[in-house]
């Protein structure tokens, strides 16, 4: 019998080192995170030209993935925009229109697949905290497609009888919406009376996601996390109230910047940020009517609510180690309704 030769032996072990690192691929797919913010305009990020305040976090995360230019929603208005987000449909597929109202009856039908659904059969963790305004009926709730768990308010954050500025009572507002509540899985927690009660939606979502996170650095998961500012009424805790030269919505999209630092020092600090996908983007353009209250989508025409490139062409950034190249931009054509069949 011949001896086992060197060149046999190396090629042995270095086959089953490849064959083991293959093994450990398949036992930890990445962990996904999707951060979409709400009615962010597309200049809106210091990577994309903000004005008056300054986004370190998010623009660090432009440095270590990539920036896309041509990036579009299917919609420039709230729940279209999710809806298409979250099943890879065209809004009207799915007969999402608009924005559901908090007297809405309709919402989306609990037969449709959603991201969450595809990832929790191949054994991910799922969770949402923050803005869901896809259905506040029982039937339309988050945990009916495929999340496991749920923080934050079922519609907007303008939804409640209060006027514009978040203070001061509008009658011709009391018979159309009902109080507004903090939600956790399908039961009302809190209720939102004003814009104090506000202040802490973003920190509250952030330590929520930050909490999910450390407690599934060992499984696959799903985190999705979409925010409900920079929507008006705007709201934003001491921490960054007067920070910013723009005012109280720089102060906002500052926070929201700490909120992407809080996340990617979790995913650091639990040794998951390499195996992790981040997608940030937002669920349409600025809501113009509101002055320095909403943002800017310089140098596009328009903001929410129209068909024009600042409605529908947002920011959106993502960061993949090793699969996405750092400090690179991307000008294709993508859109929201491209997520799903990639993930």
């Amino acid at each position: 019998m011949k001896p086992i030769s060197f060149e046999f032996i190396l090629a042995f072990l270095i086959f089953t080192v490849i064959l083991i690192s293959c093994t450990k691929e398949k036992e930890k797919p990445p962990n996904i995170i999707i951060i979409f913010t709400d009615d962010q305009g597309y200049a809106d990020l210091g990577c994309f030209g903000a004005q008056g305040f300054e986004t370190p976090n998010i623009d660090k995360l432009a440095s270590e993935g990539k920036k896309f230019t041509n990036f579009y929603v299917s919609e420039a208005v709230c729940s279209a925009s999710r809806a298409s987000l979250l099943t890879g449909c065209y809004a009207q597929r799915v007969n999402i229109r608009g924005a559901l109202s908090a007297i809405s009856f309709t919402g989306l039908h609990p037969d449709e697949t959603t991201i969450a659904n595809i990832l929790k059969q191949k054994g991910y963790k799922t969770a949402i905290f923050g803005k869901w305004h896809l259905g506040h009926q029982p039937e339309f709730l988050p945990l009916n497609f495929g999340f496991d768990e749920y923080v934050g308010l079922l519609y907007s954050n303008d939804m409640w009888p209060v006027d514009y500025d978040g203070k001061s009572i509008n009658d011709g507002y009391k018979g159309l919406y009902p109080t507004l509540c903090l939600n956790k899985d399908s039961t009302c927690v809190k209720e939102i009376n004003n814009l104090k009660d506000q202040e802490d939606l973003t920190t509250l979502y952030t330590t929520k996601a930050v909490d999910f996170i450390n407690r599934n650095k060992d499984n696959p998961f799903f985190l999705y996390f979409p925010h409900s500012m920079v929507h008006v009424p705007l709201a934003v805790s001491e921490k960054y109230k007067g920070k910013s030269e723009q005012g109280l919505y720089g102060d906002a999209m500052m926070e929201i910047d700490w909120s992407v630092g809080e996340v990617m020092k979790a995913l650091e600090e639990n040794g998951i940020d390499d195996n992790t996908l981040i997608i940030y983007a937002s669920d349409n353009g600025p809501w113009l009517n509101f002055g320095n209250h909403g943002g800017s989508a310089i140098p596009l025409r328009e903001g929410k609510g129209t068909a024009w490139e600042g409605g529908v062409r947002v920011p959106c950034v993502m960061k993949w180690a090793d699969n996405i190249e750092p400090n690179s931009t991307s000008d294709e054509f993508i859109t929201s309704l491209d997520i799903l069949p990639t993930i």
